[in-house]
């Protein structure tokens, strides 16, 4: 991903840029409602069209993999066309989409198709507010504003989760694609508060991004319908990706950071723990309303105290960064992932169980997310950390939504507490990665 520079912008003496901050952030918001909405009611989505777990998955799945893309190029386009431009065009998508997705409900492919044209204008969201806040506040108040990105993010978890369930309830989770029309509002406002800025020439890999959306999506497909055709293709993007990498001096990423043993082997375990995590959510719904018979309403709200959970824990991370090692943090949180996952087949399923399960789950991952992201980035020189972050970000994209794949394809073959203890054995299997290829390096200071 290309640098980006500074450029002054083309501002009149009235411009005020905290002014622009709330709009930017309440899209920011809203965007991951819509999105955490639509990813509870896969259930409702599957029942309605009368798709299987596999099936329905890819609308949260690819969606969350034209998030991680999106960013990526929506950090690149900042460098060339103004974030006012890219804000609005962003809304322009996600009506675009939601009014193909109500219209067209009843066909599941265009319902697909849609989800990804509304999250395409989705993405905008995350990646401008941060660089609107490096490039337009004051160094010492940035911080106060990136903080308030992460507490947003936990506090969408929340409303998202009730809003998908009780819409999905009392009225149509098809009606979820009307709700993201609200963002028309934001417009004007956008239009009147963000500042007028002078295009710059600047470079977007699309290349790149094109290689690891290919690499991707056939993990993804082969998952799916195990087709080994889908092997071949990976197998192609792969190399092809790498080659790439090694001879084009404008790839978003260079193979030197692949040759940084550390980055390399927390970019690894990152993948296959984080691939986890969605995975577990993805089936929650599911396993609740089969096992217990609730509806979707009743399930949201047993997601709260999960995610409320790690809206604590975030806040605390930078207490316990003092007292332990990200080594010690990862791997009790890995720890205590394997035990949540468990739980229920150890001490018996009910409702109270899985609730508490999913406290654990979601606390733990909150937990591990800081000390993760800091030992990928220790032994990167600080000016080439933006790149690895973004890269970073970009392969948990990607490994949520293979997660919610392969995680509703097992659905489809076995019970949902053999869907559990794999996920554990995953999660085990990620924790001796670390020990086997990060626990033995030494600590960069």
């Amino acid at each position: 991903m290309a640098t980006r520079t500074e450029q002054t912008p083309q501002t009149t003496p009235a411009f005020q840029p905290k002014r622009a901050v709330p709009v930017i952030l309440l899209f920011f918001v809203f965007a991951l409602i819509v999105d955490n909405s639509f990813k509870l009611v896969s259930v409702a989505i599957a029942d309605d069209l009368g798709i299987s777990a596999a099936a329905v998955s890819w609308q949260a799945s690819l969606a969350g993999l034209v998030i991680g893309i999106g960013a990526v190029i929506y950090a690149s386009l900042a460098d060339t066309i103004s974030i006012r431009k890219l804000l609005s065009a962003g809304i322009i998508l996600i009506c675009i989409g939601s009014i193909i997705g109500f219209i067209f409900q009843h066909s599941y492919l265009l319902v697909i198709i849609a989800r990804m044209i509304q999250t395409a204008g989705l993405a905008a969201a995350e990646t401008l507010y941060v660089i609107y806040v490096t490039k337009h506040l004051p160094k010492e108040e940035q911080k106060k504003f990136l903080g308030l990105s992460t507490s947003s993010y936990s506090l969408s978890l929340v409303i998202g989760s009730i809003t998908g369930g009780y819409v999905s309830t009392y009225l149509s989770w098809s009606t979820l694609f009307l709700i993201p029309l609200l963002s028309l509002i934001l417009l004007p406002f956008i239009l009147k508060y963000l500042p007028k800025e002078q295009s710059r020439k600047s470079h977007v890999d699309f290349i790149g991004l094109l290689l690891i959306s290919a690499i991707a999506t056939s993990v993804m497909m082969y998952l799916t319908d195990f087709n080994w055709i889908f092997i071949v293709i990976f197998a192609a993007a792969a190399g092809l990706f790498l080659g790439y990498i090694t001879k084009s001096k404008k790839s978003f990423i260079g193979i030197s950071f692949f040759q940084n043993k550390r980055f390399a082997a927390v970019l690894a375990i990152a993948f296959v723990i984080y691939s986890v995590q969605l995975g577990y959510i993805f089936i929650f719904p599911f396993l609740l309303q089969k096992m217990y018979n609730l509806q979707l309403d009743t399930i949201s709200l047993l997601l709260i105290p999960g995610y409320v959970t790690a809206i604590l824990v975030g806040s605390l991370s930078g207490k316990i960064a003092k007292v332990l090692t990200n080594k010690q943090a990862v791997s009790i949180a890995m720890l205590i992932i394997v035990c949540s996952l468990a739980l229920p087949g150890l001490i018996g399923g009910s409702v109270i169980v899985y609730v508490l399960s999913m406290l654990l789950f979601s606390g733990s991952f909150a937990f591990m997310y800081a000390p993760m992201l800091d030992s990928c980035i220790r032994s990167i020189p600080v000016e080439r950390s933006g790149t690895a972050i973004g890269f970073y970000n970009l392969v948990l994209n990607v490994a949520v939504s293979i997660g919610i794949t392969y995680t509703a394809s097992l659905m489809d073959v076995v019970s949902f507490g053999t869907v559990l203890w794999i996920l554990a054995a995953i999660t085990l299997f990620a924790l001796l990665m670390y020990g086997l290829l990060v626990g033995r390096l030494t600590e960069p200071k």
